[in-house]
């Protein structure tokens, strides 16, 4: 599946574009609330899920939409989970939301609806990271400094909260970055996710990056 672009009109076709030392990537979905009926493609207003992934279950999320998303029925793909309130509103707002935030590994089960630039889809969860365990599930990857491209001299801290810290930078809506660090136990840094967007959006890179 390729989508094109609300905005102008063109397929996105974009593919990841990896620095910081993160060499995975994620889909940034919407999920539904699970148990609700699909809405219609267009409908801006419907409630988003709060319940935590678990492997083996069957979720419906929404792809497309001013964010790429290049994969089929049968594939198998990353995609950022956030509750509720944070996918909506942003974990500045919420940051106990973090710890309730994971990268999961869908399966591509089958269509539920789709037009030229968005889609309902059916997945199988096949495993679930939690934001607070990225830095135990994946290796070091070490680096001069953390993420040393983007937007990073004009990026400013949005907060801080119980070892978090969350940056971010937004050039009038038109391009920005974000990124998530975790200060661990021996207060080491750990780099575990950014994402650079445009007027495409973006894909999230996640990883654990230290530097050197």
């Amino acid at each position: 599946m390729i989508f094109k672009c609300k905005c102008c009109k063109q397929e996105v076709d974009e593919k990841p574009r990896f620095t910081g030392g993160l060499t995975r990537y994620a889909y940034n979905p919407e999920w539904l609330k699970i148990g609700e009926p699909v809405p219609p493609l267009d409908e801006r207003f419907w409630l988003r899920s709060d319940i935590f992934p678990k492997a083996g279950e069957r979720r419906i999320i929404k792809v497309g939409y001013y964010t790429p998303f290049d994969r089929d029925v049968g594939d198998s793909f990353n995609a950022l989970y956030q509750p509720a309130y944070s996918a909506l509103n942003g974990w500045d707002l919420a940051p106990e939301e973090l710890e309730r935030s994971a990268i999961v590994k869908c399966f591509f089960e089958n269509i539920i609806s789709a037009d030229e630039y968005m889609a309902w889809i059916e997945i199988t969860v096949k495993r679930v990271i939690p934001l607070p365990e990225m830095c135990t599930r994946y290796p070091v990857c070490k680096v001069d400094r953390l993420y040393n491209g983007g937007f990073v001299e004009y990026t400013q801290p949005d907060f801080t909260w119980n070892g978090w810290e969350y940056s971010s930078f937004d050039a009038q809506g038109d391009c920005g970055d974000w990124r998530l660090i975790f200060t661990d136990g021996e207060n080491v840094r750990h780099l575990i996710m950014l994402c650079e967007w445009g007027w495409h959006g973006g894909f999230v890179l996640f990883g654990n990056a230290v530097a050197d």
